[in-house]
């Protein structure tokens, strides 16, 4: 029954090397295990930090401040109200990550390590991690695609009607201003732009595969009381009642720890990365219907639409990886209470002492498991649509 693998950990692998790439980008040590470093480099990364972390909250500030230009177009008016919603909500994804660093840590110990020397399944783990890295890999490629078109947006544009290639509106420089120093400031505030969506993209790979881990934790723990079960066929005629007794009274005890740790992830989710999953609802809700209201009302062209309609798909693709991870894990709480059911208690002869155990842990299996935004929008599968729906209507109240 048991499929202990205990040499080898995708998981952890995989998240230490995403933990690292955050920590190169300024954000801080999200991994719980120490890591040895001397004072220079503890002086260098402070400097390191602070300079990448200003230059995109100082060019932000920058962004928010342009609706005092009188010479904006019409396109860069609503380009600027976007950016003004948008921005600082990636801004505040990864505040919120650097200001949770030590709940995140605490859940990856658990996650990762607490009862893997216990029972495991390494097929899972291995399917988890392909699952993980197909989600950060949908995040990424959505998000850059939606920058390069953008790009290319501009780059029309300047062609086309003679404006001087941006992605981002600011309030200085304006199209006024020139010479190298300006120029340089420019570059920057392109590059700006990529480096606060590769922020959004490490955040966002990071709590799916969270939300994707203990999906399967819990796929883990429906699995052992399925083959509890088996067990406990396997031993009839080949024990005593009383051996088989004794020994399912154990592993139920076992597969109820399991179940302990999977939900304590499960809560803990909420607790380390909720603030995420909300910023993630309300950037949706109102950025899909800016987006819709722009092809409303804007001249539109060939690299228009394609800019703006990967933007809108991006936005979408990023809502559902979080509600699909988070309905994953209700599903797989749900399965839970219907393999510990039938996981072979009856044929165990148990005493009613142990019968009162086994009902007490079937009951409490039987508590839904979700994940919210707000404390009030529950993450699942058919919320999507209910968010995706109440974007439209932000459209049509605006337009």
């Amino acid at each position: 029954m048991d499929a202990r693998r205990n040499d080898v950990n995708p998981q952890k692998y995989y998240v230490k090397k995403l933990c690292k790439i955050i920590y190169f980008m300024g954000l801080g040590d999200c991994w719980y295990e120490r890591t040895e470093q001397s004072r220079m480099q503890k002086i260098l990364y402070a400097i390191w930090a602070t300079l990448i972390n200003s230059f995109i909250i100082l060019n932000t500030i920058n962004e928010l401040l342009a609706f005092l230009r009188t010479d904006l177009s019409v396109k860069e008016k609503n380009d600027s109200i976007q950016f003004r919603f948008a921005h600082p909500c990636l801004c505040g994804k990864y505040i919120f990550l650097v200001l949770q660093k030590h709940r995140i840590r605490a859940l990856f110990e658990r996650l990762l390590e607490a009862s893997r020397s216990v029972y495991t399944v390494f097929e899972v783990e291995k399917r988890s991690v392909w699952q993980a890295k197909l989600c950060c890999l949908v995040l990424a490629a959505s998000s850059y695609c939606t920058l390069l078109f953008t790009v290319v947006d501009a780059i029309v544009g300047y062609f086309t009607q003679g404006i001087k290639i941006r992605t981002e509106v600011v309030l200085y420089p304006t199209p006024a201003h020139s010479g190298l120093l300006i120029n340089l400031l420019r570059l920057l505030i392109e590059v700006h732009w990529w480096c606060i969506v590769t922020n959004m993209i490490l955040v966002d790979c990071l709590s799916s595969v969270a939300m994707v881990y203990v999906a399967h934790k819990l796929m883990i723990v429906k699995l052992y009381f399925q083959n509890l079960r088996q067990k406990v066929i396997s031993n009839i005629g080949k024990k005593s009642d009383l051996e088989i007794q004794k020994e399912y009274e154990m592993d139920f005890i076992t597969g109820v720890k399991l179940h302990k740790d999977a939900l304590w992830c499960a809560k803990n989710i909420q607790y380390a990365l909720g603030n995420v999953y909300s910023i993630q609802v309300f950037e949706s809700i109102t950025l899909l219907g800016m987006c819709m209201v722009k092809m409303a009302k804007i001249d539109i062209n060939l690299t228009f639409i394609l800019a703006n309609g990967l933007y809108l798909v991006c936005v979408v693709i990023i809502t559902g990886v979080y509600f699909s991870s988070a309905g994953n894990i209700t599903y797989e709480a749900y399965e839970v209470h219907n393999a510990m059911f039938h996981s072979g208690w009856e044929l165990a002869h148990l005493s009613p002492a142990s019968r009162a155990v086994v009902l007490v842990a079937i009951q409490r299996s039987q508590v839904p498991v979700f994940l919210t935004a707000f404390g009030v929008v529950v993450l699942s599968h058919n919320n999507f649509i209910s968010v995706v729906r109440a974007s439209y209507s932000f459209f049509a109240v605006t337009y």
